[in-house]
């Protein structure tokens, strides 16, 4: 007897499907005010960014070593002028995974929350709030029998159709931008603070290649150079585009993508007049891609020979169906009262927005996705003595992505992506906001399905052969047809229903059957 067989491709681990362990901690450090700086009025902004070290895996404890950068936008003592510092506060974690080794390790770090306050006029405590996902994740090879050939050999198939995992690839993108500054901007004496948002918004497949596409929002304060040195805001928006190589990537396949900043870095140098007035930006971006194609597969159910036993061997599996990749746009709006700021705001200078989901839920229809809006905005006054202040708050939201026909067996990945924001000063003491999430949303769904992996043909002996009857009659049972009727007996299904006239693949019960074996 000769098989053949397929494969069908899926994440996981052969024995123990997809590993994953997270870990929140905390990260309570002080940093101390370098010495070229004045003393700590007030704190105006703070901005951190996690990197990953190290990362060791042995005998099923993960340890990971990283550093939080963190950059402080403050008021001098005087109260007047703006300053900035960075400092690199270093963590250590220790993780217990669910197995002794993984080889596909993906390891995520996601600041979730970060605040900077005063100790003293010289000291800065942080408290930051890091989640880190360890991801053990294998290609997974359901291996299934898809024909059987052999003398006096019967197979029975059936149609499977499911989404086939085509390709899993690690890569980054290399982004690199030089922005000139306008001409009515003075040039660039100092960088005080900068923050960068990294943002991918949209992707392609091509032929052979994958199209990303999104955008790198800069916010810097740099002390302007000249007559007058004053703190300069500057904020833009660039879109970037990255392709690269993809082998075996076709326009019909699906994509899941997951991205991560793991470098950036802002930067001047001078123009060709000799002044200090472009902007590099440079930047890392790693992909973590997965493509998916939709197949149809015949594969056997069963097996049978009229000269022995077959052996099947098999299991029930998990097939896996895309049941959406869709996009689902939330938009949101408030009002927040601002509290007691012992000035009045005058206008906003800068402002920017981050999205927490906080609780993902499967619903009777779909995916319910509870979180916070967290917002921080940069306040001009109308005080000489304290002409910027700093504010924070949050706004709960909710929001549903429709999933028809989502059960308990579906698995999900969520990804929002902040495409618009705004904020308006309303009278004094009133922030009015709106905000636009682009929800990108996948879901799969696993069908059980038994399958044959295996079959082995045991031929009769000469003993057996004797045994064997060369004419019988037979009393159908309940559920009977002709296919379980001649794998009883050894008989073909079409001998089966040519001797007893019949029609129809069901048998009805009761009815008396006649069976003659005849030579294979």
């Amino acid at each position: 007897m000769e098989l053949r067989r397929e494969n069908i491709h899926r994440m996981g681990s052969a024995n123990t499907g997809t590993v994953g362990q997270t870990s929140t901690f905390t990260l309570d450090d002080d940093f101390n005010v370098p010495d070229a700086k004045p003393d700590v009025k007030t704190i105006l902004r703070e901005n951190g960014r996690i990197r990953i070290m190290e990362k060791k895996c042995n005998a099923g404890r993960l340890h990971i070593r990283g550093v939080l950068l963190a950059d402080v936008l403050f008021l001098g003592e005087d109260g007047m002028t703006i300053h900035g510092m960075e400092s690199e506060l270093p963590f250590d974690e220790m993780i217990h995974m669910d197995q002794e080794d993984c080889t596909g390790l993906t390891i995520r770090a996601e600041l979730e929350d970060m605040t900077a306050t005063m100790v003293h006029s010289r000291k800065i405590n942080v408290k930051a709030l890091i989640t880190v996902k360890a991801l053990c994740e294998e290609v997974q090879d359901e291996i299934v029998v898809t024909e059987a050939e052999g003398k006096g050999l019967f197979a029975r198939a059936k149609d499977i159709s499911f989404t086939n995992l085509a390709a899993v690839k690690r890569d980054t993108i290399r982004l690199r931008e030089e922005l000139v500054l306008p001409a009515s901007r003075p040039n660039i004496s100092e960088i005080l603070y900068k923050e960068m948002h990294l943002t991918v918004t949209e992707s392609r497949m091509m032929e052979e290649e994958l199209q990303v596409k999104g955008t790198m929002g800069v916010f810097l304060v740099y002390q302007g150079s000249g007559l007058k040195e004053t703190p300069e805001f500057y904020e833009t928006r660039l879109p970037f585009t990255g392709r690269f190589e993809l082998s075996g990537a076709r326009p019909d396949m699906i994509e899941d993508i997951s991205s991560m900043v793991i470098q950036e870095n802002i930067s001047t140098r001078t123009d060709e007049d000799g002044e200090e007035r472009v902007v590099v930006i440079e930047a890392v971006l790693d992909l973590d891609i997965k493509l998916y194609e939709e197949k149809d597969l015949i594969v056997l159910e069963d097996i049978y020979s009229v000269e022995g036993d077959v052996n099947l061997k098999g299991q029930q599996e998990q097939i896996p169906h895309l049941l959406l990749k869709n996009q689902s746009m939330g938009s949101f709006s408030g009002n927040y009262e601002l509290p007691e700021l012992g000035v009045t705001p005058m206008q906003i200078s800068y402002g920017s927005m981050e999205i927490h989901m906080e609780k993902i839920s499967r619903g009777e229809n779909g995916l319910n996705i509870e979180g916070m809006l967290e917002f921080k905005l940069l306040l001009v006054t109308a005080s000489d003595e304290r002409p910027y202040v700093g504010v924070r708050f949050y706004a709960p939201f909710q929001q549903t992505i429709e999933v028809p026909g989502i059960n308990e067996t579906c698995t999900y990945h969520v990804v929002p992506v902040v495409t618009d924001s705004s904020y308006q000063l309303y009278r004094s003491d009133v922030i009015e906001w709106k905000a636009e999430v682009n929800f990108q949303a996948i879901v799969f769904c696993n069908e059980p399905e038994y399958m044959i992996t295996d079959a082995e043909f045991v031929p009769f002996t000469a003993e057996e052969q004797e045994q064997q009857y060369s004419m019988i009659g037979y009393r159908s049972e309940e559920g009977d047809n002709l296919w379980t009727v001649g794998k009883r007996f050894h008989i073909s299904p079409d001998v089966v229903a040519e001797q007893n006239n019949l029609e129809e693949e069901m048998i009805p019960a009761g009815k008396m059957l006649l069976l003659v074996r005849t030579p294979a």
